[in-house]
Parts: C-alpha cells; structure tokens; sequence
C-alpha cells in the first residue's frame, strides 16, 4: 500500500475470532477517528506471527483467515490492512515499526494500543514507551480500554482454553456467536449407521483450527442452506478401537446424502466426555440418551 493523502487512527492485532473484545476495541477506534475526523483502520495479520519466527509452530485458530477477513469487514472499521508478517518485520523496533511503518507507510497519525498487544522485537516495551516514541514523532497513542467477561478480560487465548475443555458456553459468551467449524462431509466408517444413528464425518478445511475436547455437544448443523439441531461427537470412538481423531454430526430427523457436501457446525452446549462402551449395543443406548438430551436442549432455547 502506497502512501496515502488520508490519516488514519488505526490498531493493531492477530484479531483471532473477532470476539466481542475485538469488537468493543473497534467501537473505540471508530469513536476516537470520528472525534478527530479520521478513517478507521485495523492493521492485522493473515498468518499467526509465530508461525514466522518458528517454523515448527502449530497455530490453533478461532477461525480461518479468509473467515476472519470477512467479519472484520462488518465491524464498522473503514478500512483492514492485511500486514504479512514476515523475518524482516520481526527485527523491527517498536519505534522504527510505528515511525516507518504506520506513520510514513499508512498515515496513522493516532494509534490506539489493545490492553494486552505488544509489537516490536523487545517484549519489555510497554504502553509507556509507546506513548514516549509517539510523543516524540508526532503519533497520538492511545490505550483501550478491556471488555470483562465474568470478572477478567476476553481474550482469544482464554477462548481457546474454553474450547479445549468443552466449555462452549463461556466461549460463545466471549466470542459473540457459538463457536463454528466447517468444511466437507467426507467417507466414514458407517459405524454410527449400523447402529441407527447415520452420522456425517466432517473434514475441516483449516488445518490449524481449534477443535473442541473430545465428547458429544449439542449443535446447530447447516448444510445447503438448512439449519437442523444435531448431536456432535469429537474424538477417537474408543468402543470401535479408533486410531485417528473424527467429528461426527448425527443431524436429527435428516436422513440425506450429504457426502462433499459443506456442513457447519455451531456448538451449543457440551453433553458429556467421550468414553469407552463395553459394545455397540451399550454405546446405542447412550446415543439414544444422548439425543434426547441434544433435543431438550433445542427445546429449552428455543432453537
């Protein structure tokens, strides 16, 4: 992006989940642009920086970038600058970043400063030195202010913890939406159809998602554009000596070929862990309870 005649208040961030924390520092932005007759803009990375300074590091993402993209786009923000984060950027200091960068490059003349980002190669820099370095190039910076969730700052890191421990409550609390993951229903091994309970077996199209802990939720299924209630199992399906981890949704009341299709699934509420039966038989009948569970469920929220 070349130089432009506009100035811009402008953050800076992963952004990962576009959560509610994310959105209450956006409302920020546009407030603070708006009193000082500026554009909007968020500064954000297509790829996890880590991923750059190690080259072993497995990411798991909240959503997928071109998802995150997207919702970033409905935030209210004028603008989303896509900044690829790469070895050379890393070795910036935070006053060549925000002096050669943002103010030469972008025209940020206000920054506003999440409650816990940091950039520059030092991770000892803090708001203070921020705010000296923009005093001394002529940037306004300006810290946000952090939006609580049951008494602590949301974060996409305390998501994520939520996630791998079921707990998809607390995490749609903080994201805004229940949690989602898509991609195409692939070829089981129709264990689930033997026992009266056809499932589809989801194939992720992000390699680097967050999955939920393992065990069976409540979950909302959409599939050529139709929304059906539908019981989720993540794991290794113990009772059949499974090898390798599935997700596999029994949509309730649907019986249709769905295979390559895309289905996404949003997770309402965890039913119970994951664990071994002594036979298809008893696993059947802790299925049935199962759906009578994801039902009442539905019924009780009105979904």
């Amino acid at each position: 992006m070349s130089q432009t005649k506009d100035s811009f208040a402008a953050t800076i961030g992963f952004f990962d989940g576009v959560h509610l924390g994310h959105r209450h520092l956006f409302g920020q932005l546009c407030g603070i642009a708006s009193e000082r007759h500026l554009k909007s803009m968020a500064v954000t990375f297509p790829e996890h920086p880590r991923q750059i300074l190690q080259s072993d590091y497995m990411p798991r993402l909240l959503l997928a970038p071109e998802t995150k993209v997207a919702m970033l786009g409905k935030t209210g923000i004028d603008f989303c600058f896509p900044l690829h984060f790469t070895s050379e950027l890393a070795s910036m200091d935070a006053r060549g970043f925000m002096r050669d960068f943002l103010q030469e490059k972008l025209g940020v003349s206000t920054l506003l400063v999440g409650h816990d980002h940091h950039f520059g190669h030092d991770p000892h820099t803090t708001f203070s030195d921020y705010r000296s370095i923009g005093n001394e190039i002529g940037m306004e910076v300006i810290k946000a202010d952090a939006l609580l969730y049951d008494g602590a700052p949301i974060s996409s890191s305390r998501i994520r913890r939520c996630l791998s421990e079921g707990n998809v409550t607390d995490a749609a609390g903080m994201l805004g939406y229940r949690y989602m993951l898509s991609g195409q229903v692939i070829h089981g091994l129709q264990n689930g159809r033997k026992m009266g309970f056809p499932t589809a077996n989801l194939g992720p199209y992000c390699e680097f998602i967050q999955i939920p802990a393992d065990g069976v939720y409540c979950a909302m299924a959409t599939v050529d554009g139709e929304t059906h209630p539908a019981m989720v199992n993540i794991g290794y399906r113990p009772t059949f000596e499974g090898k390798a981890r599935t997700i596999e949704a029994h949509l309730l009341d649907f019986d249709r070929d769905i295979y390559f299709r895309e289905l996404t699934l949003e997770f309402v509420k965890f039913i119970r862990p994951e664990r071994r039966f002594q036979s298809p038989m008893e696993l059947a009948a802790q299925l049935e309870s199962d759906r009578a569970a994801v039902g009442q469920t539905i019924s009780e929220l009105g979904l």
